[in-house]
């Protein structure tokens, strides 16, 4: 793992959407991208494994948009990773002393973010039913709670 390069990017951001598509299929993954940080998580043969999308809130409260990691990649400890590279990066550099963000109930995402040290904070029934056109589904089963957790950085 220590062969990992973490990085933001400035240019060509779209270049990354295969990657952020798997988190996040809405429209509004442009916009998150046109108005966010994009930070990435590569080996040195230059093969991207994660990346993050994060928006600044307020003073010191930044929200992760979106959280991916390639396909191939899952399972093998890159996602803790990247979340470890981008909160020292935040914390160092944005002097960010919380990170928020908003997930669904079903994909295992909570159970990740938890492991990572966030905490839940509140939950919003039927989020994915009442702001998308068409259902959402993980494998079988509807989206359908958004989930909000919190990790305090200091």
């Amino acid at each position: 793992m220590n062969s990992l390069i973490f990085e933001q990017v400035f240019q060509q951001k779209k270049d990354f959407l295969p990657i952020l598509l798997l988190a996040d299929d809405g429209p509004h993954l442009e916009n998150y991208l046109e108005n966010g940080d994009l930070f990435t998580l590569s080996l040195k043969n230059g093969k991207t494994v994660a990346c993050a999308v994060v928006i600044k809130k307020q003073k010191n409260t930044f929200e992760i948009e979106n959280f991916a990691v390639e396909t191939s990649f899952e399972g093998q400890g890159f996602g803790q990773q990247m979340m470890k590279q981008l909160i020292t990066y935040l914390k160092e550099n944005l002097a960010a002393d919380e990170l928020i963000l908003g997930t669904d109930d079903v994909s295992g995402n909570v159970e990740f973010y938890e492991k990572c040290g966030f905490e839940i904070t509140h939950i919003i029934s039927n989020y994915f039913v009442e702001n998308y056109d068409q259902p959402i589904f993980e494998g079988k089963q509807q989206l359908k709670y958004k989930i909000y957790l919190r990790k305090k950085l200091k």
